[in-house]
């Protein structure tokens, strides 16, 4: 199958006018195809009922919920100086959203191989779509959060906007982690069948491991080290620096899950592109 986004360069001069015109027709398909995968995405997961799109808040809600009781039967109280809740947030949005796309990105080619027929959708419009659909609805689910924390229990909005410059890099940072993992992850599932078996199993000691409820700063110079090789948790550490106006930690590098992103998105679209090259997409069957 080949890839009728790109512009067809060896027809052009690069950087012609020609060029730039075939270029605009690609992206130009290549929205409308996202468009309507991300229609479409939302129809499945959600369904037609109202009751699909607040399982959305549900769940984070649970999670929430369940580590506010947790911290609470212990005696535990948020490690920094702002509100439980706040602490607790900062870290579950964006820890959820990472986890969604990687699992999402998993299954988005083999529950859709019937959309890959067509000429022009490519297995990354189904997997940018995934990414996008989960990101909408992680700001959606964020700014309802932030919300209910003022009505419920009164929590100024500004615990959780301390930043918005270092918010806007932190969130543009971790949505180009995430959408790089989901393109990994969905390499994987391709040439790995098993590979969503693995995930389930990784997924669980990764939540434990990046700093949902804890922080970098506050682990002992040993723990650090080790959780310093964890992306994940200097994504986290950066929200949190950049949400959270009574917190900054210098713990965390922004330039270390940016490399780690890199090179998980070039050996997703390598195996991609290998893939389409050899028209080997029945493996995941």
């Amino acid at each position: 199958m080949a890839d009728q986004h790109l512009p067809p360069s060896d027809h052009f001069p690069p950087f012609s006018s020609a060029w730039f015109a075939s270029l605009g027709a690609s992206l130009a398909i290549m929205y409308r195809v996202i468009h309507a995968v991300i229609i479409r995405e939302a129809r499945t997961r959600y369904g037609s009922s109202n009751i699909g799109y607040a399982w959305a808040l549900i769940d984070p809600f649970i999670e929430l919920v369940v580590l506010v009781v947790a911290f609470s039967l212990i005696g535990r109280t948020s490690p920094i100086a702002a509100p439980l809740s706040v602490f607790l947030i900062t870290g579950i949005m964006p820890f959820s959203f990472w986890r969604g796309v990687v699992t999402r990105g998993a299954n988005a080619v083999s529950a859709n191989l019937g959309l890959l027929s067509y000429p022009q959708v490519m297995p990354s419009d189904i997997i940018i779509a995934r990414v996008l659909l989960e990101a909408a609805t992680t700001i959606i689910v964020y700014i309802l959060f932030v919300f209910a924390s003022l009505l419920v229990v009164g929590t100024p909005i500004g615990f959780f906007f301390g930043n918005p410059s270092q918010m806007l890099l932190a969130m543009a940072t971790i949505f180009y982690f995430s959408t790089a993992s989901a393109f990994l992850s969905s390499g994987m599932a391709r040439v790995l069948p098993i590979w969503q078996n693995i995930w389930g199993y990784l997924s669980r000691p990764i939540w434990l491991l990046s700093g949902i409820f804890f922080t970098l700063e506050s682990l002992p110079a040993g723990a650090r080290a080790f959780m310093a090789y964890n992306p994940v948790a200097h994504l986290l550490e950066w929200f949190r620096s950049a949400s959270i106006p009574t917190f900054e930690s210098g713990a965390y590098n922004p330039l270390f899950p940016i490399s780690v992103a890199t090179v998980f998105l070039v050996i997703g679209l390598v195996i991609d592109r290998i893939l389409l090259m050899t028209g080997d997409e029945e493996i995941v069957s």
